[in-house]
């Protein structure tokens, strides 16, 4: 469970560092369905203030993890009713979202807003799992 725990906190840095830690923190809890409207809000309002969002951008990231921080988070649960215990299992999910996210944040984000999502945490992250995801593909990145 630690090891889930810690992706969980990969995860967070999956939805640029908040959704994953509260469903990490809500599926150690009571096991009770995530109120994914709050994540997903709490996101967006971490965005806008980082990246300074202008109202239309605000909407289609709130749009973009409406629909899919329930579907992330649905297949993290499979893995774990699955009985995955290796890293690797939660490891792919995360890179795949993550993955994901990024694209669709870049076609979000002004120029300027994505260079300053690439040199944040979150971008340094992004480039640590492109390496993965490249090298899943059997290519190698630099």
């Amino acid at each position: 469970m630690r090891f889930f725990c810690s992706h969980m906190a990969a995860a967070a840095l999956l939805l640029c560092l908040g959704t994953g830690h509260c469903l990490a923190q809500q599926q150690e809890g009571s096991r009770q369905e995530p109120d994914y409207d709050e994540i997903a809000a709490k996101q967006v309002n971490e965005l806008i203030d980082r990246y300074k969002l202008d109202d239309i951008q605000a909407f289609k990231v709130d749009t973009l993890l409406q629909h899919y921080v329930p579907i992330y988070n649905e297949e993290i649960r499979r893995v774990r009713d699955a009985g995955a215990s290796q890293a690797q299992s939660y490891q792919r999910v995360v890179d795949f979202w993550g993955d994901f996210l990024d694209n669709e944040y870049k076609k979000i984000f002004t120029e300027e807003q994505w260079k300053r999502y690439m040199k944040s945490y979150a971008g340094k992250e992004k480039k640590k799992r492109d390496k993965r995801l490249a090298a899943a593909r059997g290519e190698t990145v630099e």
